[in-house]
């Protein structure tokens, strides 16, 4: 049995996928609900049926990146230090940013391009989700202070501002057509910037 607005045999997770893919390389304003659901191979009623609007598609859409590309920040993070873990969130974003199979750089980054008033929350949502890449990586850098291993006075919020700023200029870069190799030079540069006298 089907739920009513639903095809037969409909894939929740691919059509999320395809929206997923949809949002990642047009933004939120510019993906509209036609190329949606052609692109997830779904009429209209289908798709609110399964997601409700537009707005609620995105989220979910975003929250599914989090959990599958975009899963790379949190295994960064279980590093056991904060050199381990800025190092390989840089490392492993230049990987994701320029990979083949999706489309180029971050859906956290760049899926708010160019959003209107209307759509000021769906640039509230994509803030939150990297501020709270920030804090936490502001957090795992206080910590290896307090334990003494970077200096002390390292400000460890600006630090991690700093890499934020790293990774969303090569999201950037990415879609500008940026390579890894050249990605992966630059966080072999950006990590000079690591406070000296800390311990790797």
């Amino acid at each position: 049995m089907t739920t009513r607005g639903r095809p037969r045999g409909f894939d929740r997770d691919a059509a999320l996928e395809a929206a997923l893919t949809e949002f990642w390389r047009h933004g939120y304003e510019a993906t509209s609900i036609a190329t949606l659901t052609k692109a997830m191979g779904v009429n209209p009623p289908s798709l609110y049926a399964a997601f409700g609007d537009k707005r609620k598609l995105f989220s979910a859409a975003v929250e599914r990146y989090a959990d599958t590309h975009g899963g790379y920040g949190a295994r960064a993070l279980a590093r056991p230090t904060a050199r381990e873990a800025v190092e390989t969130l840089l490392r492993l974003a230049a990987a994701e940013y320029t990979a083949a199979d999706h489309p180029p750089g971050c859906l956290v980054i760049d899926g708010a391009t160019n959003t209107t008033d209307a759509s000021h929350d769906v640039a509230e949502e994509l803030r939150g989700y990297r501020e709270n890449t920030k804090s936490a990586l502001a957090e795992k850098i206080a910590a290896d202070v307090d334990a003494g291993l970077l200096p002390a006075g390292t400000d460890a919020r600006t630090l991690a501002t700093f890499y934020s700023t790293v990774i969303q200029g090569m999201s950037t870069q990415a879609r500008d057509g940026a390579g890894e190799e050249e990605l992966q030079r630059v966080v072999d540069v950006a990590l000079l910037a690591w406070p000296s006298g800390s311990s790797s």
